[in-house]
């Protein structure tokens, strides 16, 4: 209860003022606790009444409406009647920021989650427009992946088809060539034979006048020999210094050009053989009969694969169906019959390839003997022989004999290494020495004793040997001594030998006679000089440059590079093997042909 004395705390505020005061339930604390008394009014009060002033302990001594204490019914004991919370602005403010703030991060949440669910459906349209860009793009791509198919496709076949036209063009400019040169070929036979024809009539017209001249002066019938013989022999033809050094000067270059040119040559003198062998062969018989009888006779020994033989029937009875071409045909039908290749089956210098001749009806009287010691190359030209001449005589007067031997210097056997027995073109497959194990023997004769045997004469005359070529594995020079007879008698119009000095000196299985290891040792200067002593004019035979080379600044060479009459002074250097060609002066249209063709002796 208040004591006596001391001031109320209403004391300073007016009836109206107190009053409502009481009914704002004692707001007068909060406002005089914010708004404290001014000073003027305490002033006058003692230092213990200012205290009494101050809005904290007024509150303190401010009873309550209902603060007055009451009695238990029960035990009759005082009870304080509890206060009644306070409630003041600002706690209610508060409570608002708080209901504010509440709200707003609701508020905010809501904003954020229909962002996101707006951020979701936007991802979600880029990514289907996305996947349906994908899937145009996709279609697209293939679309184009088909037409760059079609376009590919449509120049593959463009290119096919200009391919196949540019191949066709060639083949017919190429063939029109081959006719052409063919054509040009037998232009200019024909103006030799007329030539040829001119001058034996001036040469006859000549000696009518020599002799005319002669029987005037000395009184006596008489005719002088004139540069060619009644029966067309060739004067020897002999070099000068000058033309020698020429000649060798450009052998050594062409060398250097193309190191191959006289392994592999082109031949030239093939060129309408068949008209040379026939007027050789009337100036070698005397009667019409016995030049019908006579059959055009090929020599073909160390036959190999048989495209020498194949060569000499294309030129010389071209109807029978053997050449070249159809040899290679036939090689390679038996390689796969037999499920195996054989090694170069078309020529060591691409023989299968050559021209033919463009006459393909004409069928004359011709047998070529092919000797090939190999037993298993031998095998395969009977199958050859089979394949393409099943009748004996080719079905039209050719005939190709197949003869398991060899021709040597002496006749008996000699010993070959044990791979002729089984491999056709083995590298292995050469002539051993007597008594090498697991060797075998082949039987060789002589020429002159084969063309005894196989064509026997009443008369002691060899048969006419239109061409004997050889290719003995180094041992020529024994073949060409036992075709003495042959020789001698001049019944060979030409003959073709190799000259490989190379054999004797490499180091697995040396053998032959040329080169310095020979056993024996024998020259090509040698065999020549022994030739020309017994009629025969020798030429080294040549490739000659082709297109491709006088592209390239190479300069024009001769068909043949003479050897005889001081033309080659010394050995030529050959790389590899070499070719050489001669012709017996006795047949003058032959050898002359080979004489022209060896251009620069002629300067």
């Amino acid at each position: 209860t208040p004591q006596e004395g001391l001031p109320t705390p209403y004391a300073n505020t007016t009836a109206p003022q107190q009053q409502q005061q009481q009914q704002n339930g004692g707001s007068s604390f909060f406002t005089s606790a914010i708004h404290p008394p001014k000073e003027s009014s305490l002033v006058s009060l003692p230092p213990h009444k200012v205290l009494l002033q101050t809005p904290i302990y007024k509150k303190m001594l401010t009873p309550s409406p209902s603060s007055h204490l009451t009695r238990s019914s029960t035990n009759n004991r005082l009870i304080t009647p509890r206060r009644s919370p306070i409630t003041t602005p600002t706690t209610t403010t508060k409570k608002i920021k708080t209901a504010l703030l509440l709200k707003y991060a609701f508020l905010a949440i809501l904003i954020l989650l229909v962002y996101f669910l707006l951020r979701i459906n936007l991802q979600l349209i880029q990514r289907l427009d996305t996947n349906n860009n994908n899937g145009v793009n996709q279609n697209n791509v293939a679309t184009i992946r088909a037409k760059a198919a079609n376009i590919n496709n449509n120049n593959q076949l463009r290119a096919n088809s200009i391919e196949t036209t540019s191949i066709n063009i060639q083949e017919m400019e190429e063939q029109a060539l081959q006719n052409r040169l063919v054509t040009l070929r037998e232009e200019v036979t024909t103006m030799q034979k007329k030539v040829d024809d001119m001058k034996q009539r001036m040469e006859h017209v000549k000696s009518i006048q020599r002799s005319s001249s002669a029987s005037a002066i000395l009184g006596v019938g008489g005719v002088r020999s004139s540069t060619k013989q009644t029966n067309k022999q060739l004067n020897r033809h002999t070099c000068t210094k000058d033309q020698e050094t020429l000649q060798s000067n450009r052998l050594q270059k062409r060398f250097a050009e193309w190191w191959s040119h006289s392994a592999c040559p082109d031949q030239v003198w093939m060129d309408h053989i068949d008209t040379l062998f026939a007027d050789a062969t009337s100036t070698s018989t005397t009667t019409q009969q016995q030049q019908q009888q006579q059959p055009y006779l090929v020599l073909d020994i160390g036959c190999n694969k048989g495209y020498t033989s194949a060569d000499f029937l294309d030129a010389l009875s071209p109807g029978t169906n053997m050449n070249p071409h159809t040899l290679v045909t036939a090689i390679r039908a038996i390689a796969k019959e037999d499920d195996t290749k054989f090694d170069r089956d078309g020529g060591v210098c691409n023989d299968s390839k050559k021209a033919l001749n463009r006459d393909r009806s004409t069928v004359r009287d011709v047998e070529v003997h092919c000797f090939e010691p190999s037993p298993a190359t031998y095998e395969m030209l009977i199958r050859a022989h089979t394949k393409l001449m099943p009748k004996e005589d080719g079905g039209g007067g050719a005939k190709w004999f197949i003869h398991n031997k060899g021709l040597h210097g002496t006749n008996g056997e000699m010993a070959w290494h044990s791979a002729c027995a089984h491999a056709v073109g083995d590298e292995l497959c050469t002539i051993v020495d007597e008594g090498t194990s697991d060797a075998i023997t082949v039987p060789v004769v002589t020429v002159d004793t084969f063309l005894e045997e196989t064509y026997p004469s009443s008369s002691s005359e060899l048969p006419l040997v239109h061409m004997l070529k050889i290719d003995a594995e180094g041992l020529d020079p024994a073949v060409l001594q036992g075709s003495m007879n042959v020789l001698t008698q001049n019944r060979a119009i030409m003959v073709m030998f190799e000259f490989n000095p190379g054999l004797s000196e490499k180091g697995d299985h040396p053998h032959g006679m040329w080169g310095r290891n020979g056993n024996p040792r024998v020259t090509l200067m040698e065999v020549t000089s022994w030739l020309d002593d017994i009629g025969y004019d020798c030429y080294l035979d040549t490739h000659l440059p082709d297109e491709n080379e006088k592209n390239k600044g190479v300069l024009e060479a001769p068909g043949l590079y003479r050897i005889t009459g001081d033309c080659m002074s010394k050995e030529p250097s050959v790389r590899g093997w070499a070719n050489v060609v001669c012709a017996s002066r006795k047949y003058g249209n032959v050898a002359e042909r080979l004489l022209e063709l060896a251009t620069i002796v002629q300067t």
